[in-house]
């Protein structure tokens, strides 16, 4: 399986003392969202710091995402005068954090070459 850090590196990369309960199934998920998201340009056998870092930060948001999305009632706002409450939909929950994993990767990896010598989120002509 794809993985484009270990746990050792997760730790020193963050600064974190452990990793989360489902370390292995949450950095293949990770891996292979990034080489997903950078159309299989990532050289494997020497993955770029950039790259480990951005697996690191998408790790994180898809435990965040899991944990939230296991809640029951995840409150999204609050109005205590005329008391109402929202909570977010799971849906609502994916798409932030979507949203959230693609800024990490546009902010880390916009510049990162890949393998055949074009840049990781280079998609061809438009």
């Amino acid at each position: 399986m794809l993985k484009y850090i270990t746990e050792e590196e997760y730790k020193k990369l963050l600064g974190a003392e452990s990793i989360p309960d489902n370390f292995n199934n949450l950095t293949i998920e990770a891996s292979n969202y990034i080489n997903h998201k950078t159309f299989g340009r990532v050289d494997e056998n020497n993955v770029p710091e950039q790259v480990k870092y951005v697996t690191c930060l998408i790790i994180d948001l898809l435990n965040e995402e899991n944990t939230k999305l296991s809640e029951i009632g995840n409150l999204k706002s609050q109005n205590i005068e005329g008391w109402s409450e929202s909570y977010s939909t799971p849906e609502e929950i994916k798409s932030d954090y979507e949203d959230k994993k693609q800024k990490a990767i546009n902010q880390y990896l916009w510049n990162v070459i890949g393998i055949d010598g074009n840049p990781l989120l280079y998609c061809g002509v438009c």
